[in-house]
């Protein structure tokens, strides 16, 4: 008899709770930087324009951990810089930075640096850039 009332009891507790919709988690991979602006300055002795990188790296880590291809002389702006692979944001502070690289020096000069966090920011497919009011960089991710 008892059995038979506990049997109700587990429908009616099953029929009660809802299913709820998957949540859809994506990521975002970044493979593109649009640099759109840079101060005008002599940037090498030669009076050559920048040797355009990015660098980008987490917060925790001590070294940057992906850069993209170096764009020799970009002296026309915008300008597209590729890193060579994906990279997977993660829910965490990122700092990023262009410098001028520059091969015969012992160190490239940074021109802009920046701190970002990962989930938080960007919209619309890119995390946007800024300095005095001026859009100097988006990066470009995908959500998959």
């Amino acid at each position: 008899m008892k059995k038979l009332l506990l049997l109700p009891l587990i429908l009616i507790f099953f029929a009660a709770c809802e299913e709820d919709d998957p949540i859809l988690l994506t990521n975002r991979y970044i493979k593109a930087a649009d640099v759109f602006t840079l101060p005008a300055i002599n940037y090498d002795p030669d009076g050559s324009p920048p040797d355009i990188r990015i660098d980008l790296k987490r917060r925790s880590s001590n070294f940057w951990e992906f850069s993209t291809y170096t764009e020799v002389n970009a002296g026309s702006l915008p300008t597209i810089t590729i890193f060579p692979a994906e990279i997977l944001m993660t829910d965490e502070v990122y700092e990023i930075r262009i410098v001028d690289e520059d091969l015969n020096l012992p160190d490239d000069e940074e021109i802009f640096f920046w701190t970002f966090q990962g989930y938080d920011e960007g919209e619309n497919g890119e995390y946007t850039f800024w300095n005095n009011g001026k859009h100097i960089m988006s990066l470009q991710y995908n959500e998959k």
